[in-house]
């Protein structure tokens, strides 16, 4: 008969994925240990391959995870109704929620996705590409003409990426402008420009 699971059995494998990412975010993947792992969760080896089969499987759904997580912020962004910028205002604002959170977990996404085996790399590298996929079409939808010049869209879309996702390095909760206030200046920026910024930091 087969082992039937606890009730809390997500919740303690969401508790490892988030343990797991603080630690690989510091010592990075390749130098963290299983046992680090269990000592960081206050349990045992044994403990936590009941929950995961090894390290790399908990590498890849930390990043599986995370990166489904935008997916679906994208694909709400789209769906949602507005003009075309208040969908991009949206999706910025989205993408913001999910950084202030998730800081070690996007660590571990722009540094150690080598450490995943090509099938599994490959499959997270595509769920990225749909979300740089869903950022392009919201660009064109606002400026329609860049539909013309295809080697700009992904330049484009990543100018505008850039600015958002490395926010984990410096952006504080407490500080002077809450996320949804850097994810609107961010937008502001990108279609307007830094020169049209008034003194309350958007367009005038």
């Amino acid at each position: 008969m087969a082992r039937k699971q606890a009730e809390d059995y997500g919740e303690r494998r969401r508790n490892i994925l988030d343990k797991a990412a603080e630690l690989f975010a510091e010592r990075g993947y390749a130098r963290s240990s299983i046992s680090e792992l269990a000592t960081a969760c206050n349990a045992s080896k044994s403990w936590l391959y009941h929950y995961y089969p090894s390290k790399e499987a908990i590498l890849y759904d930390i990043m599986r995870l995370h990166v489904t997580e935008l997916v679906t912020m994208a694909e709400e962004a789209l769906a949602s109704s507005g003009s075309p910028k208040e969908k991009f205002r949206r999706l910025a604002r989205n993408f913001m929620k999910i950084y202030v959170n998730a800081g070690s977990k996007h660590v571990i996404l722009l540094n150690d996705r080598g450490c995943l085996p090509n099938d599994l790399r490959a499959e997270i590298m595509g769920l990225q590409d749909q979300v740089v996929n869903s950022v392009v079409q919201l660009i064109l939808e606002m400026n329609p003409a860049l539909e013309k010049s295809k080697d700009y869209h992904k330049p484009v879309t990543m100018a505008f990426l850039g600015m958002i996702n490395w926010t984990y390095i410096w952006f504080r909760k407490d500080g002077p402008i809450n996320q949804e206030q850097f994810a609107d200046l961010a937008v502001e920026i990108f279609l307007n420009g830094f020169m049209t910024l008034g003194n309350d930091g958007l367009q005038s």
